[in-house]
């Protein structure tokens, strides 16, 4: 018969799960950036208050482009706000804008409309999403003035009931180093049937949970602060700090190109160890 989740002991110090909790997102995921992410049109401008920057896609029109926000435990939204890229005191008509917006979780999809102004719009979610992964997904957009031309947005705001839940996101992202940033996502060993996850989190928090299929295995949950340099990661739970060694090795996916994290040495739990696969940007 197999148990719940467990706290793990590390020393004389027991790990509590939910000390370092919170509502604010762990990342944010784009499906593409245009100049490959450079700081004039990265997915963190959308998220940094500043209607003065903007995020802008790499894709051509056609495609899907999303914005993925990942919380650590389940969150209800309630309102989306969008502001698009302003030119004096109007919509800027150069780049494509989004029109009808899909906010959806793991059950449900939402469809929100938008008018083609400058000033942040913010329209209630009916029913309100739930959980921890949400898919802001542009689902129309209006033309710019080539076809070519990218689809931006200079803020994307979600808020639960009066709470907003991005904000002060994109500062913090700017203030992770290189190394740390690439490793902003949810990992997991499988992306059919995960028993692997690490979850690492833009405040400086990682989270990471072993849900094994077999009884004779225990599940395991660890939190704690996690940084990254060059080759390497370093995770500390309840003082005790853990040095692993990473590897991220591109390899093609079929649908595009994605990267594999390899993490190897002395870690808490040896189920932390071998190669992991960031989770899927789109829900299924």
């Amino acid at each position: 018969m197999r148990t719940g989740p467990v706290s793990v002991m590390l020393g004389t110090v027991l790990v509590s799960v939910s000390a370092l909790a919170s509502s604010a997102p762990a990342f944010i995921e784009a499906t593409s950036e245009q100049d490959g992410g450079k700081p004039a049109t990265s997915m963190w401008n959308a998220v940094d208050g500043s209607p003065a920057t903007m995020w802008c896609s790499a894709s051509p029109p056609g495609r899907k482009e999303a914005l993925n926000f990942t919380f650590e435990e389940p969150t209800t939204v309630t309102h989306l706000g969008l502001q698009l890229v302003g030119k004096d005191g109007m919509a800027d008509k150069s780049h494509r804008r989004p029109r009808i917006v899909v906010v959806a979780d793991v059950e449900h999809r939402v469809e929100a409309r938008f008018k083609d102004v400058a000033d942040m719009q913010f329209l209630e979610l009916t029913p309100p999403a739930r959980g921890t992964r949400f898919v802001v997904e542009f689902e129309d957009a209006s033309p710019g003035t080539t076809e070519s031309a990218p689809l931006c947005l200079s803020e994307v705001v979600l808020k639960s009931r009066g709470k907003e839940l991005t904000d002060g996101l994109g500062a913090r992202a700017r203030a992770v180093n290189a190394p740390s940033q690439k490793l902003l996502h949810q990992w997991h060993d499988d992306i059919s049937a995960p028993m692997r996850t690490w979850t690492f989190n833009v405040d400086g928090t990682f989270f990471y949970r072993f849900a094994p299929l077999l009884d004779d295995e225990k599940p395991v949950q660890l939190k704690g602060k996690w940084s990254a340099g060059t080759n390497s990661l370093t995770i500390d739970i309840g003082g005790k700090s853990y040095r692993l060694a990473t590897r991220l090795t591109a390899v093609d996916s079929g649908g595009g190109g994605s990267v594999v994290l390899n993490l190897s040495g002395a870690a808490p739990h040896p189920s932390m160890l071998g190669d992991f696969n960031p989770a899927p940007m789109l829900l299924p």
